[in-house]
């Protein structure tokens, strides 16, 4: 058998998920020089336990995909759509019952189905990401056991994590668990099911996070240096501050130092960085997902970019439901008023999410076929309808690997250098490029506006 974790590590699409490190010892997870969790293992493995692994990984292509999983865990009676996945049902709103929507990301329904699962005894635990950590870090997955504590949990945390220690902590404590996961590492937990049946029997609900992409630990540290703190200064950050009067979108970050000195609240925007297209910092394993909306998740939790709710600065969420007892909770909450929650179609729902879809569909489309034209191995994708692309995006697209390439490249040798203003002068020169349209395209607009008039002519004299 060959085994593609291998090509995972090798040739970097490894997410740093820790699935392999808990299948094997000989494998580990821990941050590289650039600050993103990935995968090493040393050369005494054995051949049985690589076999494990490399079922468990996301980005294997001994294991199944997205649209496989879904048939095994989810009800066969489903709808469903090519960009979300299986799904009962979709909403958008927000929690009226507080604190939720204060203290959490958007809508703030990703705590409150959290703290109603542990309150109401579906679970026994909590697992979900929060501020600190071992190893200086500023976010880590860690245990929650009360439904007070689950607010404790952070907001969105833009921030590499793994869940290596957490799949240890499940196995070796009785219970039920519920996780909240990238679609990447909702996969593999997926995965992990399939084998491990400790882990099949604890873990109950995965609540998903519709994801753009991972980022390393440089996009903290370049935002709280904007803000005033030095990277090697930092303490803890936050990224999605509401800030009163301004759309939903304009997320505030400020940043606290090791003195515990707390920087102004300043909108994401303004921060360069903050434009999420460009991609800064991101992971060469989300180049080449083809999951947005967490489709092997019980629940899928996204921020609602919608024309009827993105200018209402306390947030709004979009949820995918695919777990019958989640629903039933979502139905009862509306139903007592502690949720502002309507019923959207589904396009609706893949529209709040267009962009991402984009890149993760058509963008991944072109990536792959780039690696492959020049005799490169790259991980296995499911099979979706062709995208003819245009000049004009497959330019944006080569773009933006530069960006992601350079971006990780150029933020290591400024912080050697303790010049911020290096790197952003680095990487404007390539971000400005893919705001101005490029050369073919300008030509065949031109052509294009010249050839629309004779083409009327032409058919007024058919």
């Amino acid at each position: 058998m060959s085994y593609s974790i291998f090509n995972v590590i090798k040739y970097d699409y490894c997410i740093g998920c820790g699935a392999c490190a808990y299948a094997d010892r000989n494998f580990t997870i821990g941050f590289d020089k650039l600050g993103m969790y990935k995968a090493q293992y040393n050369n005494n493995i054995e051949p049985e336990n690589v076999e494990i692994a490399d079922k468990y990984c996301p980005f294997s292509d001994n294991t199944i995909d997205e649209d496989q999983l879904s048939e095994i865990y989810f009800e066969k009676d489903l709808l469903k759509n090519e960009n979300i996945g299986k799904y009962i049902e979709c909403f958008a709103g927000y929690v009226k019952e507080k604190p939720f929507r204060k203290t959490g990301s958007s809508g703030g329904f990703g705590k409150w189905i959290l703290y109603k699962l542990i309150k109401e005894r579906k679970v026994d635990y909590i697992i979900q990401v929060t501020e600190g950590g071992g190893n200086n870090e500023l976010f880590s997955y860690k245990v929650f056991r009360t439904d007070d504590a689950v607010l404790k949990g952070s907001k969105s945390a833009y921030y590499p994590v793994t869940i290596a220690n957490m799949l240890n902590f499940i196995r070796e404590n009785k219970g039920y668990y519920a996780i909240t996961a990238l679609p990447c590492f909702s996969k593999a937990l997926r995965n992990i099911c399939l084998q491990d049946n400790v882990i099949s029997k604890r873990l109950k609900y995965i609540i998903g996070i519709v994801c753009g992409h991972l980022k390393s630990s440089a996009f903290a540290e370049l935002f709280a240096w904007q803000l005033g703190v030095f990277p090697d200064n930092l303490k803890s950050i936050e990224f999605r501050d509401k800030i009163k009067g301004m759309r939903a979108n304009e997320k505030g970050a400020y940043a606290i130092n090791k003195k515990d000195e707390k920087t102004p609240v300043k909108s994401s925007k303004t921060l360069f960085g903050g434009n999420w297209g460009h991609g800064l910092f991101k992971y060469k394993a989300c180049d080449y997902c083809d999951d947005v909306l967490g489709e092997t998740a019980d629940l899928s939790v996204g921020d609602a970019w919608l024309d009827d709710y993105i200018n209402d600065p306390a947030g709004n969420n979009v949820l995918v439901i695919r777990n019958k007892e989640i629903h039933k909770l979502v139905i009862e909450g509306i139903k007592r008023g502690d949720l502002k929650f309507e019923p959207i179609d589904v396009q609706q729902l893949v529209k709040s999410q267009e962009g991402g879809l984009r890149n993760r569909r058509e963008g991944l489309q072109y990536r792959v076929y780039k690696q492959k034209r020049k005799g490169k191995w790259v991980p296995k994708k499911r099979n979706f309808h062709f995208f003819k692309i245009k000049h004009e995006r497959k330019r944006i697209y080569r773009l933006r690997e530069i960006i992601r390439v350079k971006s990780h490249k150029y933020f290591h040798v400024a912080k050697e250098k303790n010049d911020l203003y290096y790197f952003i002068n680095k990487m404007q020169k390539i971000t400005k490029k893919t705001e101005k349209p490029g050369l073919l395209y300008r030509i065949e607009s031109k052509l294009y506006r010249k050839w629309q008039p004779i083409k009327k002519v032409l058919n007024l004299t058919k």
